[in-house]
C-alpha cells in the first residue's frame, strides 16, 4: 500500500506537469497560426522544431533549477502590432548615452523614427525568407525555435569586407507589458550579424523595460566573424524582476578571428542566457564574460558552450555572480575540444558571492576533449564576504552597508572593467549601485 501512495505522490505532479506544458503548447501553437508569419516557410519550418520538442517534462536536468511552471501558466499575447507612443525624453531615460549609430525595437518591431538615420559601414535591412542563416549550434531548445517563427521583424546586419568601425552599433531593445491585465505580452528579437574579413566591428545590445508590468522576452542573435576580423560584442539585460527572457546567441568564428563577448545579467523573475561558439578557423581566441546579479527571489540561468574545431586557438571564460537575498544562480558551461584542435589553449572559471541567507548557487564547468597536446583547466568558487575585509573597513569609519558595498563591487570589477567603452560600463556600475541601495 505505502508504495502504491508513493508511486501515486510521483504521478500526480508529473500528470500536472503534462497538462501545464499542453495547455501552455496549445495556447503558443494559436499565436503563432494569427500572426503575421505563420505564412513563411521558413517560420513554419521553425515551427515544426517547436512541436516536436515540446516543454520540457517535469524535472529535466535542464530545467531542475529553473522551473517553468509559472511561465507557462500564464495566458500570453504578442504585442509587437502596437505602436507606442514613446517622447525622446522617455527614450534618452532609457538608452545609454553613447555615441553610436542606434537601432531601437520597440516590442519586438523595428521603430525607424526612434533610431539612427543611417548606419555608417553597416547595411541593414529586413531578412526575407530566403536569407541563409547558421543551424542553431545548440538544436533542442524549445525558446529559441519560439524566438525563430515568432520575432515579427528579423533584422540582417551585414558589415563588408576592409571595414575597421571604431563606433559602436548600439541595438536597444524596449519591452512593454500588456495593457490587460488577464495577458501577458511576448515580445521576440531577432538579428543575424554577418561580419566580413579584415574588419573591426562593436555591437552592444541592450533589453530594458518601458514599464513596471509582466512580460516575456526572447531573445537570439546570430554572427558569422569573418577571417581576420576583431568582434567586440556587449549585451546588458536590465529588464523588470516582473519578466522573463530567454536568449540564445550563437558566434562562428573564421581564421585568426579576435572575439570578445561581456554579458551584464541584471533583473528580470527568470532570466536564461545561452552563449554558444565554434571557433571554425585556427589561430582564433575568444574571450567570454558575464556577471549576473540577481535579488530577491529572482533566478539567472547562464549557460555556454564552446566548440574547439581547429588548431591553435584559445578561450578565456570568466563568470561572475552576485546573489543577493533568496536568488538563485545556475552556471553550465561545457568546453569541448575535437581530436583535429591540437594546440587548444581553454580555461573557464565561475566565482559566486552569496550575500543571503538563502540564496543559492549551481556550478557545473565542464571539458570534453579529444585531442593530445592541449592546455585546457576549468575551476569555481563559493565564497561569502570576508569578515576581516568587513571589520578592517569599518574600523576606518566606514559604515558597515556602504563596506559592504565596496567589497562587492570590488568583486564585480574585474567584469566591469574588461568591457571596452567607459560609458557603458560606468552605466552598468550606477545600476548596480542602484541594485545594491534599493533605489
Amino acid at each position: 500500500m505505502s508504495g502504491s501512495l508513493i508511486n501515486s505522490e510521483r504521478t500526480e505532479p508529473q500528470r500536472q506537469a503534462t497538462t501545464l506544458n499542453q495547455n501552455a503548447q496549445k495556447c503558443f501553437t494559436e499565436l503563432f497560426y494569427s500572426s503575421e508569419r505563420a505564412n513563411e516557410k521558413q517560420a513554419q519550418t521553425y515551427w515544426s522544431e517547436v512541436e516536436k520538442i515540446g516543454f520540457s517534462p517535469l524535472f529535466h536536468k535542464d530545467w531542475h533549477f529553473s522551473p517553468l511552471g509559472k511561465i507557462l501558466n500564464v495566458h500570453y499575447q504578442l504585442n509587437n502590432a502596437i505602436v507606442p507612443a514613446i517622447t525622446a525624453e522617455q527614450l534618452k531615460q532609457l538608452a545609454i548615452g553613447i555615441n553610436s549609430w542606434k537601432i531601437v525595437f520597440f516590442n519586438g518591431r523595428l521603430m525607424p523614427t526612434l533610431s539612427s538615420d543611417h548606419f555608417g559601414p553597416y547595411k541593414i535591412q529586413m531578412m526575407d525568407s530566403l536569407a541563409q542563416l547558421p543551424e542553431p549550434i545548440i538544436n533542442d531548445e524549445i525558446f529559441l525555435y519560439l524566438t525563430e517563427s515568432l520575432a515579427a521583424q528579423p533584422l540582417l546586419i551585414k558589415l563588408a569586407a576592409n571595414h575597421q568601425v571604431e563606433s559602436p552599433l548600439y541595438i536597444l531593445n524596449i519591452t512593454s507589458g500588456a495593457e490587460r491585465s488577464e495577458c501577458v505580452n511576448m515580445s521576440y528579437y531577432r538579428y543575424h550579424v554577418d561580419i566580413g574579413v579584415n574588419c573591426q566591428s562593436h555591437i552592444i545590445e541592450h533589453f530594458i523595460s518601458m514599464d513596471d508590468t509582466p512580460h516575456l522576452t526572447g531573445s537570439r542573435l546570430t554572427a558569422n566573424i569573418g577571417n581576420n576580423s576583431h568582434f567586440n560584442h556587449i549585451k546588458l539585460s536590465a529588464e523588470n524582476n516582473l519578466s522573463n527572457h530567454f536568449a540564445y546567441n550563437d558566434i562562428l568564428s573564421g581564421y585568426n578571428t579576435q572575439i570578445k563577448s561581456s554579458c551584464i545579467f541584471i533583473g528580470s523573475a527568470l532570466l536564461c542566457h545561452n552563449t554558444s561558439v565554434k571557433l571554425n578557423g585556427s589561430c582564433s581566441n575568444l574571450t567570454l564574460n558575464s556577471l549576473s546579479i540577481p535579488h530577491d527571489s529572482e533566478i539567472v540561468d547562464n549557460r555556454t558552450y564552446i566548440e574547439h574545431n581547429h588548431p591553435y586557438c584559445g578561450s578565456r571564460q570568466l563568470h561572475k555572480t552576485i546573489a543577493l537575498d533568496e536568488s538563485k544562480a545556475i552556471f553550465t558551461g561545457m568546453v569541448k575540444v575535437l581530436p583535429v584542435s591540437v594546440k587548444t589553449d581553454s580555461k573557464i572559471t565561475h566565482n559566486s558571492l552569496l550575500l543571503g541567507k538563502y540564496a543559492e548557487t549551481h556550478t557545473k564547468p565542464q571539458l570534453e576533449i579529444y585531442a593530445d597536446d592541449v592546455k585546457c583547466s576549468h575551476g569555481a568558487t563559493v565564497g561569502f564576504i570576508n569578515d576581516e575585509q568587513l571589520f578592517y573597513l569599518c574600523s576606518r569609519g566606514i559604515p558597515i552597508d556602504n563596506a559592504k558595498h565596496m567589497i562587492i563591487i570590488a568583486f564585480a570589477v574585474e567584469i566591469i572593467k574588461a568591457i571596452d567603452d567607459e560609458v557603458v560600463s560606468n552605466k552598468i556600475m550606477n545600476i548596480i549601485q542602484q541594485r545594491l541601495t534599493g533605489t
